[in-house]
């Protein structure tokens, strides 16, 4: 999968960087749910963070039953998706062509109706998504929003990072965490924390633990922990964080050793360092809990493909 978006994909984004460094948006707007929202959360992060441009989620309800409009003009919208069928991305996405928006689609299914609502369509090439718990779709997803961020700034090192990416998608599947399928064995619930890009994987994350295994587990910024949610530490609770290698990692290491004298079980994930940029070490982190997640699923009794009360396309109007 990721070997095939980096080939296919590279052109494209270096044609769109280079529009976008001729004309900058003056703000972004990322549109998606679930699996996509993740993704489009990972997005405004390094849009953000890479090109400092304000960047926010789209409340489609806004125009699909609220009857509301924006005003879009200069703007660059980024719609998500697996299936392409969600009719208020839909409606939302036709809206905002009138409204003076540039509208980028990253669809998996070729031929959606999504497409035609977009200026342009980026694939995300992760081929048939047979699991209703999409995975392949959300980490292109992500591995795309990286490429575009990076050749939006021309970022030679960047660039090279997401050329490397299948080699480290690879490497990530075979990573040894020796201690997380006994940590994942049990009923209690689960904070999921990361910080900055690091947020996005670990929404991702919660969800997939929801979807695939019935677990209650809610994702937190390690900036938001103490406002509140750390009154829950203890015994029952468990955490997992995401930690990258950047300016966020005193602080969530700092976090887990405080959950920890607490009495939470705690399971710190990091790469290794010097390895790739912070951004991708954690994409290979998701990559790898993907198999996590599953084994979890399995050990618990239930199919992590077919999950129950969920279908694969939700047309949220």
């Amino acid at each position: 999968m990721a070997t095939r978006l980096v080939a296919r994909a590279s052109g494209p984004l270096a044609e769109l960087g280079a529009r976008l460094r001729a004309s900058p948006p003056r703000f972004v707007v990322t549109a998606g749910r679930g699996s996509s929202g993740a993704a489009g959360l990972y997005a405004r992060y390094l849009i953000e963070q890479h090109l400092g441009l304000l960047t926010s989620s789209a409340a489609p309800s806004l125009s699909s039953i609220y009857g509301g409009r924006l005003d879009l003009r200069e703007s660059l919208l980024l719609a998500v998706s697996q299936s392409g069928k969600s009719p208020d991305l839909i409606d939302y996405f036709r809206a905002a062509g009138n409204q003076g928006a540039m509208r980028v689609g990253m669809i998996n299914a070729e031929g959606s109706p999504l497409s035609d609502a977009v200026d342009m369509t980026l694939p995300l090439e992760a081929g048939p998504e047979q699991s209703v718990a999409a995975t392949k779709s959300c980490l292109a997803a992500m591995l795309l929003s990286f490429g575009l961020v990076a050749h939006w700034r021309n970022d030679a090192d960047m660039i090279r990072a997401f050329e490397a990416a299948p080699d480290l998608l690879a490497r990530a599947l075979l990573e040894d965490w020796p201690t997380a399928d006994a940590f994942m064995r049990g009923d209690q619930p689960l904070y999921i924390i990361g910080r900055g890009p690091g947020l996005a994987i670990a929404k991702e994350a919660a969800l997939k633990l929801k979807e695939t295994s019935s677990l209650f587990a809610e994702a937190h910024s390690s900036a938001e922990v103490r406002h509140g949610p750390f009154a829950l530490a203890g015994p029952n609770l468990r955490v997992v964080v995401f930690a990258q290698r950047d300016a966020a990692w005193n602080g969530l290491s700092d976090l887990a050793d405080a959950f920890r004298a607490a009495g939470s079980p705690t399971l710190f994930l990091s790469w290794r360092a010097g390895d790739t940029q912070p951004a991708m070490e954690l994409l290979a982190m998701l990559a790898r809990f993907y198999l996590l997640a599953n084994a979890t699923a399995l050990q618990r009794g239930r199919s992590p493909d077919n999950p129950p009360r969920l279908t694969k396309i939700t047309e949220t109007r």
